[in-house]
């Protein structure tokens, strides 16, 4: 049961990734610059989370480039998943998170 917990919780994340990669793709569009703060999701896997992190496109960019990667609100992350990466994100407003190898 505790398996099934994990890749539900997975699975939760990757949904709110695609929705932040689409937001992306819209900040793209509208014109917003590389350093310019936007406004993305919580990547945590609470399906109910409701909580949005501004981060510069050009951060959000670089973490994207791992897959392994995600961001989070302080007090999201579930240390049975994931695991807090050294530095919390600009002024602690967000966690980048890894998750564990055999769950990605």
């Amino acid at each position: 049961m505790e398996a099934e917990r994990e890749q539900r919780f997975v699975h939760n994340e990757e949904v709110f990734r695609r929705a932040n990669e689409r937001l992306h793709d819209d900040w793209n569009r509208l014109g917003i610059e590389a350093a310019s703060d936007a406004l993305f999701l919580c990547e945590c896997g609470d399906p109910g989370c409701k909580e949005a992190i501004r981060i510069p496109m050009a951060e959000y960019e670089a973490l994207r480039g791992d897959p392994a990667i995600f961001i989070l609100i302080p007090g999201h992350e579930d240390t049975n998943v994931e695991t807090v990466e050294e530095g919390a994100g600009r002024d602690g407003r967000y966690l980048i998170v890894r998750k564990r190898d055999e769950l990605s």
